[in-house]
Order: structure tokens, then sequence, then C-alpha cells
């Protein structure tokens, strides 16, 4: 059985693992019971039937809802679904992950993941295109100037820009 800090640990890399899927090129695929933790492991040619009664639990009923949230955003995010990708240039000390996905029609969005399990504060990222932009996860609008993008992102976790 999980300590409630390893479960916690847990749902917090689902929630990181399902952004960067959803956000990721192609189709994200999902394996059943997936977008509401379900605990066991496929198993070939025998039945494997859902675990519905975890939904009772408050982590995973906010992992469902999670998930709903970021395929939403994939579906209202076209530049989500084409596959256009940049990654902006890596920086393997603060393992921050950044990508810019894009549509031909003009819809834009720039994913930025933290891979360490430490709160990061006061990182930029070089040319990343000034102006106004509005993150997805949080709901925050951010300003942009000339000198790059910097940003606040909590470990583990991941942010959505469009």
């Amino acid at each position: 059985m999980l300590s409630d800090s390893h479960r916690e640990a847990a749902f917090k890399g689902a929630k990181f693992g399902a952004l960067l899927l959803v956000t990721a090129v192609k189709i994200p695929m999902l394996w059943m019971g997936e977008e509401f933790g379900k605990s066991t492991l496929p198993t070939p040619n025998q039945p494997n039937k859902l675990q519905w009664s975890l939904l009772k639990n408050q982590p995973n009923h906010q992992l469902l809802a999670y998930y709903k949230h970021v395929i939403l955003l994939r579906e209202k995010v076209p530049a989500l679904y084409t596959e256009n990708i940049e990654f902006f240039p890596e920086n393997a000390e603060t393992k921050v992950l950044a990508y810019y996905r894009w549509s031909d029609e003009g819809t834009r969005a720039v994913v930025v993941a933290n891979f360490l399990d430490t709160y990061l504060s006061g990182n930029s990222i070089p040319n990343f295109s000034a102006g106004t932009w509005h993150e997805l996860m949080y709901n925050k609008i951010l300003e942009v100037g000339e000198d790059g993008f910097k940003f606040v992102l909590p470990e583990w976790s991941a942010q959505v820009f469009v």
C-alpha cells in the first residue's frame, strides 16, 4: 500500500504525464482507466475490468477532472493537433523542456515543463515571442518583454501558454 506522500506524488506524476501526452505531436493514446488512476496493468487475453469504484476517492476523481481539462485544452487549441513543433534550446541543468506548437491558421502554444523535484523560480527562456500570453492551466495572463520569458514552475509540472 502506498503512503499518502507516495500516493500524492503518483497523482502529481500522472497529471504531469497527461499534460505532456496531450500536448505532444500525434494522437494521444490512453489505456482504459488511466484517466482516473486505474492501478492494474493490462494482461493480454485476460479480462481487465475498469475499477469504477476508484472514482469515489477524491484524488482519482480530481485526476479524471484534470484529464477532461487537458483534453478540452487540446480540442480548443488547434496548434496542439498539428505536427508542427519546435523545441527551445534545452538547459540540462534546470531539466526544463520547452516547445512551441503552431497551426497554419496562426494559433500557437508553448509548453514549459519542469522535470525536477524542486520548485523553479526566475529561470528564463530566450527567444520567447514578446507579447501577451495566456497560461491555460492556472488561467494567468503574462506579459513577455523583449528580454525573454521568465517563469516560475512547481516541481514536476508543466504550463501551457497561448
